[in-house]
């Protein structure tokens, strides 16, 4: 009886994370705003756009909101959270808007290490 007890509850354990699913909230903006996200980039964010709620803050007044690994906090009224069923659309916009930024970061950067622009930057004796 007390080997049948483990192993019972050792398939308990196994089974009960596997029925787990994750949880994420995703808010959609209800108008356009000027952000500033937390590595600095100034953005302009349209309405309609998705993004991973975070948290809220002061209240939950404010809300911050991920993009890519980059942060943006904005007031609540601004957002609505999207339904169970909406999610998967949200992500096809969220994923864009992911595209976007991550191949604008790369443009900066490419365009801060080009050995040719230092070259051409550089004082000449």
């Amino acid at each position: 009886m007390k080997s049948f007890l483990r192993i019972f509850l050792l398939l308990a354990v196994c089974i009960l994370p596997a029925r787990a699913r994750e949880f994420k909230l995703y808010a959609i903006l209800l108008q356009d705003l000027p952000v500033e996200l937390s590595d600095g980039a100034k953005w302009m964010m349209d309405k309609g756009d998705v993004f991973p709620v975070l948290m809220y803050k002061d209240s939950q007044k404010k809300i911050v909101l991920q993009l890519a690994g980059a942060t943006f906090m904005i007031e609540t009224k601004n957002v609505r959270i999207l339904e169970e069923s909406e999610v998967p659309d949200g992500l096809i916009v969220y994923r864009k808007n992911v595209d976007t930024y991550l191949k604008s970061k790369a443009e900066k950067w490419r365009e801060s290490s080009d050995p040719k622009k230092s070259a051409a930057e550089a004082p000449k004796n």
